[in-house]
This record gives C-alpha cells, structure tokens and sequence, in this order.
C-alpha cells in the first residue's frame, strides 16, 4: 500500500498495472489465509463466461430470518476486460475479494458477464441480473449443510464498469421489473454519466457497448434515473457510494453529481465511504492483503447493520 501510496498519478490506464504489480507479493505472502475460504464455482446460464465463484463464511452473519446474506460483487475493467478468475500473476486480486467479505460474514458471489465486442448495450447488465436471478432461484443448490442463503437479503456492489452495469440493471425500464427484490446496492466508483467536462469518454470499448452520442445520451445511468418516477425512485434499494480518493478528476465530479442528485430526490442524505489514500484500482486489491482495508470494513458495517437484527 506505501507503493500505492507514494504515486500521485490519477490516470487509470497509467496505474492500474503499477498498482496490481504493488499488490500480488502482498497478497501471495497472505494466501494460505485467505485459500482457508471455501470457494465453489457454478454455472448461472449458457454462454461460455455465465459462470460465478460462491465464498462461504466460516462463520456467517445472521439475517432476520436466521439465514446467512448474500453480498454479490461486479468487477470492472473497462467494458472489454475482466474476470473474475484473472491470469497469473494476478489471480489472488478477486480470490481475495470474495474472501474478504465472505469473512465478515457474507456469502460472496462474483460472476463473470458478457464484454465488448461480443456484446452491445444492455448484455452485460442482463448478465448480471440473470446471475442474481439464478442465485434466488437456486438457494439449495448453493447452500451447505452450515450455511442457508438468504435471498431476502441480497446486495449488489459493482466497481467501475460493473457499478455502471448495477446501475443500469437497476434504472433500465426493460430490466428493473426483472431483478430479485434487493436490500443494498454499492457503487463504487462508476461513471454516471458520460459526457464530463474537459474529457473524451465517447470513443472505444464505450462507444461500442453504448453506441453512437445520442444513443449514449439516453443510455446513460443519468438519464435512466431522471426517467424515474418519485416513487420508483423512493422504492429504489438502499444505496451506498464508495470512492477512491484519488479518482480521476471526472470519475469524482460525476461521483458528486450521484450523490446530489439521489439526495435530491429521496430528500435524505446518502452516505459516501472514501478509500483514503486510494487510486481507482487499489481498493478492491487491498482486500486481504492487511494493508489499505478499512473501506471494505466500513461497507462490512453497512451491510451488517441492513439485516434486520444485531450481529
């Protein structure tokens, strides 16, 4: 983390390799602790990459209707990467992840979906729902003979592209009336919209996935949630924001525009963590390493603190 640290730099593509090389020794040295979580991998749906890995507590949080929650967490990667089993050297990052979480009492589910160029606006989001939906469908199979999955209490945190994926599952009319009743959403560090002063977000993987300018316009998670009714809006998950302290410039100015525009229209204040001394990568990977965690642990304390009863 003192690596991580020390680089002032905000760019994502300048430090999202610097930043995972700072932490695989870290997390290598930390292994047989955070293998002692048992992971199982199922299949959620057809496609070659509709696959997801379970982390089971050893010792679960209780949920009002004494069964274990569930906490589902969505990688980014720019829309045309990512996985959630990466290649060597870097295949501890969200082993670590799932591990962190399922320890602090929640069953932890990471999907694989969809990426550019194999699919366009909304497959990834649909992948995601269809993930959750296979998970509410299927509590016994993933249960164990210690561990009963409660789908009552379901979260979702997405990071980066994947908060931008949560967000439109969540605000899309032709997806909303689809996903499981849920207890939480996170988003952590996501675009909320993609025309930011002083950038020049429209081009590539985003273009591609979202399609031309006007497309993107009315695409956007923005725009989606300006379509809501005030009472679509008010019966909306709960919602926690997370953030890096150091985002890039336009990552936290749209970051602002969220939280002002939720507080706007569910007249309450919504509550923001901040990863200090954090860049856009580092928070998910300091997850296990004993290094950089008390953002992971104030989202523990969020989430125990939604499940009806004291843990």
């Amino acid at each position: 983390m003192d690596l991580v640290a020390k680089n002032k730099e905000t760019d994502i593509g300048k430090i999202s390799l610097y930043t995972l090389s700072a932490f695989v020794p870290l997390l290598e040295e930390r292994r047989t602790e955070i293998e002692k979580i048992e992971k199982k991998e199922f299949q959620y749906g057809e496609r070659y990459r509709h696959y997801l890995d379970v982390y089971y507590p050893n010792q679960p949080s209780v949920t009002a209707n004494a069964k274990t929650p569930i906490l589902f967490f969505i990688y980014g990667g720019g829309f045309n990467t990512g996985s959630r089993i990466l290649p060597q050297p870097y295949s501890m990052g969200y082993r670590s992840l799932g591990s962190f979480f399922a320890q602090r009492g929640f069953i932890t589910i990471i999907p694989d979906y969809r990426l550019v160029p194999e699919v366009r606006f909304p497959a990834a989001s649909e992948d995601v729902r269809d993930a959750i939906t296979w998970v509410s469908k299927n509590a016994q199979t993933i249960s164990t003979p210690s561990i009963e999955p409660d789908v009552e209490y379901m979260f979702v945190m997405g990071h980066s592209a994947g908060s931008v994926h949560l967000k439109i599952m969540t605000l899309y009319p032709d997806l909303r009336p689809t996903v499981p009743p849920l207890k939480g959403l996170i988003f952590s560090a996501g675009a909320w919209f993609f025309n930011p002063p002083g950038t020049d977000l429209e081009k590539g993987p985003l273009r591609f996935y979202f399609g031309a300018s006007e497309l993107m316009r009315e695409r956007e998670p923005r725009a989606l949630f300006n379509l809501l009714s005030d009472e679509e809006v008010k019966a909306l998950p709960e919602i926690l924001l997370v953030e890096a302290e150091r985002e890039p410039g336009w990552l936290k100015m749209t970051g602002a525009c969220l939280k002002e525009d939720l507080e706007r229209r569910l007249g309450k204040q919504v509550k923001k963590i901040v990863g200090e001394a954090h860049n856009h990568i580092s928070p998910n990977w300091a997850l296990g390493s004993g290094q950089g965690e008390e953002w992971g642990e104030e989202v523990a304390r969020w989430l125990n603190a939604r499940l009806g009863t004291e843990n």
